[in-house]
């Protein structure tokens, strides 16, 4: 569940949501048809950076506020442009950018000794930090922000400083001085009068005394912050007290309470849209219903928490590429502006040539003009093509590592429908079916979630992946002993390596299943060799009763069929040698 509410915004981008296309457009059309002077342009510009919903056009239009500020020497202009850039980077996840701009503005209040306007970059400043999860360097600059506004007669600020200074407390785990924080905050309001102060101080402090276990002062101070709320209709912070009144109720064993308070929540958050919000209520009720037995509402909200988990996943990375794209945009902008300065600095130059009156030196430096012109013109069109093709293989690499992540989250999806299926079927015999199909779906699951970890295309690294598929199946069947390894560190194509996951699971699972009855010290060892650049080697071994006790049972069975079916597939060959316990040996070709 999410525990933050992003209060600093409040102090320096209030009104960033009520952003209007159509004054934006409308200062346009009075930038296009006015005869506005340099400083209006600037004023004029920084409107549009505020406004607009683009955050590319955004950034665009401050950066060239702040250009045009720097070109009449108006340093206030000049911070106030920074603040912008420094805010819309911040939206568009480019922090380091953010850092940069917002240092700068507040330089340049430092050296003006505009002391408020230097608390708001303290604000500014803190909250980048705590987007990089910097909890103690944001609440350095958050006491920076309250030292400047306890002599100041703005009280509003104060106060919406203090309680996110409280927040960062909370989120870095200094619960004693969040709770003190908040009551500060508490006691200031008072004199502010600010609803939205007093209902987020005392729904962080009941979250805090949650934490520590103070149910019943939580409890209170919860409800009174929902009261306000309701009022107000912030169903966003509403619905994140009531899941933690859920969550404080679940603890106290009082399950009706606590069902009703996560029921209430994953409502209002559908209401309002709060896609993030109904993805972590609807875990909740789902770790809520296991807990209660109650498995087909468990599975109920485990499919919706599945829908918006991938929708939110298909976000990030729509975010992801519009901030590759904006910095492609943005750069290209950028070495537009530069040729043109470059281009006036040689027609500078060619001038004072030219006032000098020698014709030959004017005719070489004429060629010259000329070829490094032309140069020029070929680097950038191979510059323009190398980032063309450079930006599409980000996204080709992004795609595709994308498209594993999807396979292996709809893997384990199909993994958790057959778990909560087995725990129906307690007792039937289809339940031993069911595992099996679980066991194979997690090695092929496993094959997924290492090449989205590793980040590479089509090959895994096989040493690991065996031991965790083998310790994954101790595991489950609960095996009271450890397995050993003897396995080559190389790398193996997908393509060979979900069929010799499906034979290793068939094996293992044979072994753990029937091989150990009355075995006082069992062993199972796997072992695999790259003797030769074309073959592998493969050797499961046990100590168990031998593969000609179960043979009766199993000869015949699916998971016989089906490792015969995958050592065709792989052009290999399977054979059990010794007379103790059960070892197989498998040789197989490497594409």
């Amino acid at each position: 569940m999410p525990k933050r509410l992003c209060l600093f915004l409040l102090l320096s981008t209030t009104l960033s949501f009520s952003q209007n296309k159509k004054k934006a457009d409308s200062i346009f059309h009075i930038m296009e048809t006015g005869h506005l002077s340099k400083k209006e342009q600037v004023t004029s510009l920084i409107n549009i950076a505020f406004f607009h919903p683009n955050p590319n056009t955004a950034l665009l239009s401050a950066k060239q506020s702040l250009q045009i500020a720097k070109e009449i020497n108006e340093p206030l202009l000049q911070a106030e442009a920074l603040e912008e850039i420094s805010h819309i980077e911040r939206r568009l996840g480019n922090n380091s950018r953010s850092f940069d701009a917002s240092i700068k503005a507040l330089q340049i209040y430092e050296s003006k000794g505009l002391i408020e306007r230097q608390a708001a970059s303290y604000n500014q400043l803190a909250s980048n930090y705590i987007s990089d999860k910097n909890y103690d360097l944001a609440i350095d600059y958050f006491k920076k922000a309250i030292d400047i506004y306890i002599n100041s007669d703005e009280k509003g600020n104060h106060a919406l400083t203090i309680l996110n200074l409280g927040e960062a407390y909370r989120l870095a785990g200094y619960l004693d001085s969040s709770a003190t924080s908040f009551q500060q905050a508490l006691q200031l309001n008072d004199l502010v009068k600010n609803d939205i102060i007093k209902s987020y101080s005392l729904g962080n402090l009941g979250m805090v005394y949650a934490t520590q276990n103070k149910f019943k002062l939580a409890k209170d101070n919860l409800h009174e912050a929902i009261d306000i709320l309701s009022e107000s209709g912030d169903s966003y912070s509403t619905s994140i007290y009531l899941a933690e009144l859920g969550g404080i109720h679940q603890k106290e064993n009082e399950s009706k309470f606590a069902e009703e308070k996560f029921l209430q929540a994953l409502t209002m958050a559908k209401q309002a849209g709060l896609k993030e919000q109904i993805r972590d209520f609807s875990i909740m009720l789902v770790n809520f219903y296991e807990t209660q037995q109650q498995y087909p509402r468990a599975l109920e909200y485990q499919k919706l928490f599945q829908v918006y988990q991938d929708s939110l996943v298909n976000k990030e990375n729509v975010q992801k590429i519009e901030q590759l794209k904006s910095g492609y945009e943005i750069d290209k902008r950028e070495s537009e502006i530069s040729l043109l300065n470059t281009i006036n600095t040689n027609q500078k130059n060619l001038v004072f040539i030219l006032a000098a009156g020698v014709f030959l030196l004017l005719f070489f430096a004429y060629l010259l003009y000329r070829g490094n012109t032309k140069i020029k013109k070929a680097n950038y069109i191979l510059l323009d093509q190398k980032e063309i093709i450079s930006k599409r293989e980000q996204e080709k690499a992004l795609l595709l590592k994308e498209l594993n992540h999807r396979v292996k989250n709809n893997l384990q999806m199909v993994s958790s429908l057959l778990n909560l299926q087995g725990h129906e079927l307690t007792g039937h015999p289809a339940k031993e079916a069911i595992v099996s199909g679980q066991s194979r779906v997690e090695a092929l699951s496993l094959v997924h979630r290492k090449l989205y970890q590793d980040g590479v295309d089509t090959r895994i690294m096989i040493k690991e992946y065996i031991e965790e598929l083998v310790l994954g199946l101790f595991h489950g069947y609960n095996a009271k002993f450890k397995p050993n390894f003897d396995i080559a560190n190389i790398s193996i194509h997908i393509d060979m390596a979900i069929p010799l996951a499906l034979i290793i699971n068939e094996l293992i699972t044979n072994s753990l299943k029937y091989a150990y009855e009355n075995t006082t010290d069992p062993m199972l060892k796997v072992a695999l060799t790259n003797d030769t650049k074309d073959r592998l080697h493969i050797q499961v071994i046990d100590n168990g009763v031998g593969f000609t006790t179960i043979q009766t049972k199993k000869n015949n069975s699916f998971g016989i069929k089906l490792i015969n079916s995958l050592i065709q597939q792989l052009e290999g060959t399977i054979k059990k040698t010794g007379n103790e316990g059960t070892h197989w040996e498998i040789d197989i070709k490497i594409a």
